[in-house]
């Protein structure tokens, strides 16, 4: 039986939009896919731009449409849809809105929302068009990762803190940079990560104050193209000064188990064998993992996710089943937090290959800057 998929959003808030349509929309409008072909339906306001920019087999008019109906709303026009295609079974993504999938759900016709959190399955798989996608923006950030490095790398220190122009270097200061200059680029990263020291300990910290010497930073910058649509992502871990012995023990397991990870990559092997290698890994270094406290220490994360119009897309590298497939891009990032450390995450991009990976990350590596 065919199965009609329906999504109403924006390309803002829908990829899956996006990636089917290819139209940027800053309103909710109406695709659907039946029968192996894909329909958009747009206002008069939209038509011409549409007409010219599709990439839909149809574009079909919400004006004739309403007219046709004698009526403007949205559950109504739906349903008018459902009614001409004869559609028996309708999915619709996980995050359709609710007040529509109840009215629209009648004992004639099957609809269920989806359960990923991507609609269209075919976006896991990249093209050789969303690979140089990913590839150029990774070129773009790591020049920014680069400008931000050694603006830290070239401060002063002085009583721990670190200075530039006179002024104390800040986490704050150093997003604003980063973010000022990746749109310098046509990117965007609204929430990139640089904290120092305890702030390290917690993943997804975004840091605050000052800069200090001596101490973990862990700079994570995640921006997308604003034109195509498509994610980069690559996290380092450098300390300006001289990092001690146990800072240094603990950067150099994180960078050998991402070694590790990397040489499990290949299409084929189940996401979790790759996780649990490191998590083992890890353990039989003396790098414990402890749920049990109020700030969980360790290693807390997942290994890697799914990256492509999404900052995070299936499949996870992690406890679940996922299996990685020939031209998934996904992200390889271990990390270790504790308290009274700190924290050291590094994280390439990869493109997995039949028998192993192409890492698309060409940053270096390093603690000490």
């Amino acid at each position: 039986m065919n199965v009609m998929k329906l999504i109403y959003d924006d390309t803002r808030n829908s990829s899956d939009l996006f990636y089917k349509t290819a139209f940027k929309i800053p309103d909710p409008v109406i695709f659907f896919e039946y029968k192996n072909k894909t329909y958009l339906i747009l206002n008069d306001l939209e038509m011409e731009r549409g007409i010219r920019e599709k990439k839909v087999d149809k574009i079909l008019s919400l004006r004739e449409i309403s007219k046709s109906i004698k009526s403007n709303e949205i559950t109504k026009i739906i349903n008018h849809i459902l009614l001409k295609f004869k559609v028996k079974e309708l999915e619709v993504p996980y995050n359709f809105p609710s007040f529509i999938f109840r009215r629209i759900s009648n004992s004639k016709i099957k609809i269920r929302p989806s359960e990923s959190p991507i609609f269209f399955n075919s976006r896991v798989t990249k093209t050789k068009k969303e690979i140089k996608f990913i590839s150029n923006v990774m070129r773009s950030t790591e020049s920014i990762m680069k400008l931000v490095i050694d603006k830290i790398k070239y401060s002063k220190p002085r009583k721990q803190n670190l200075y530039n122009d006179g002024k104390i270097l800040t986490s704050e200061y150093l997003r604003k940079l980063c973010q000022k200059e990746l749109v310098s680029l046509g990117l965007e990263c609204p929430d990139c990560i640089i904290a120092c020291g305890k702030e390290s300990a917690l993943p997804h910290h975004q840091g605050s104050g000052p800069i200090k010497e001596n101490q973990p930073i862990v700079i994570d910058i995640f921006p997308r193209d604003i034109e195509t649509g498509y994610f980069a992502d690559i996290t380092r871990t450098v300390v300006k000064g001289s990092p001690n012995q146990e800072l240094k023990n603990l950067y150099n397991a994180v960078f050998e188990a991402q070694k590790l990870g990397l040489s499990l990559i290949r299409s084929g092997i189940k996401c979790d064998m790759v996780h649990d290698a490191i998590f083992r890994f890890f353990q039989e270094s003396g790098y414990q993992t402890d749920y049990g406290k109020k700030t969980p220490q360790g290693f807390i994360h997942s290994t890697g996710h799914g990256l492509g119009l999404d900052i995070h897309e299936p499949p996870r590298i992690s406890k679940g089943r996922d299996i990685l497939k020939e031209n998934y891009v996904v992200t390889v990032e271990p990390g270790l937090y504790y308290k009274k450390l700190g924290g050291v995450r590094i994280e390439d991009t990869i493109l997995v290959t039949k028998n192993g990976y192409k890492n698309l990350t060409k940053f270096p590596k390093f603690l000490k800057i």
